[in-house]
Formats: structure tokens, sequence, C-alpha cells
């Protein structure tokens, strides 16, 4: 069944496809659009929690934990193989990497022979510091 393109799912998509290297929350989506677009067409909060969802389930949009508390963080899928590897995500920018393919399979075999458990490459993010945030870190 064809998706139908409102306009609302089309300004989402648009913001999430100019900003790749980051997750928003959905609060960070409502602030940004806002800024952005006249009131008349910015989703509202509980359109954007709605077409998120279903960004997610359609493979779109991939849903990370954020690092503070419950909230999460959502990010458009840039590349076609994103759930075969493993993230990193910046803490001080927020900014979320996709790691080498062949770098997270060596990080997951060696997790596995080391303590037989399995990662799930789908959601595991590794949180640290970017190489652009690092020269701030240390003032």
């Amino acid at each position: 069944m064809a998706e139908y393109e409102t306009k609302q799912r089309r300004i989402l998509l648009n913001y999430l496809n100019a900003h790749p290297e980051r997750g928003f929350s959905v609060e960070e989506l409502f602030d940004a659009l806002s800024a952005e677009h006249t009131a008349d067409i910015v989703p509202g909060k509980s359109t954007i929690y709605r077409l998120i969802a279903r960004l997610v389930s359609e493979g779109l949009v991939k849903r990370f934990a954020a690092e503070k508390g419950r909230q999460f963080a959502y990010q458009i899928v840039a590349c076609n193989a994103c759930d075969a590897h493993l993230h990193l995500k910046c803490t001080a920018c927020g900014s979320l990497y996709h790691m080498d393919h062949a770098v997270s399979e060596q990080i997951m075999r060696e997790v596995l022979s080391r303590s037989e458990f399995s990662l799930d490459e789908k959601e595991t993010v590794l949180f640290g510091v970017c190489k652009s945030c690092k020269p701030r870190q240390r003032k």
C-alpha cells in the first residue's frame, strides 16, 4: 500500500534529510520546524510523535536511546545498511556517526568470543566525544 505523502510528513523528512549527521528528540524537531516554518504548516508534537513512529517502522528513521534519561533520539537512515553496523554518538555536540562495517563486525565478534554476549547492531550506540569536540573538551 502506497504511503500518502502529507505536507507535514514531507517537512519532517526534508528536515531530517538536511541533517543526516544528527539525532533529534521530538521536542528538538518541533522547535527546529517551528523556527523554519509558519505555524500553520508546522506539525504539532503529537503529529511528530505519530510520524516518527511510522518512519521508524518503515525503516526510514532510526531510534536511539538518548544519553540523558528516558528520551529517544531519531535520525534519518542515511545509508542502506544502517542496521548492520554500530554507531558512535558524541555527547558534546549530539552528532551520530556510522562506524565502519568491518570494524563493527570485529568488535561484535570480540565481544561474543570474550563474553558469549551477542550485540544487537541495530540498537548499539557507543558514547564518547568526536574529533571536532575533543579540543573544546580539553579547555
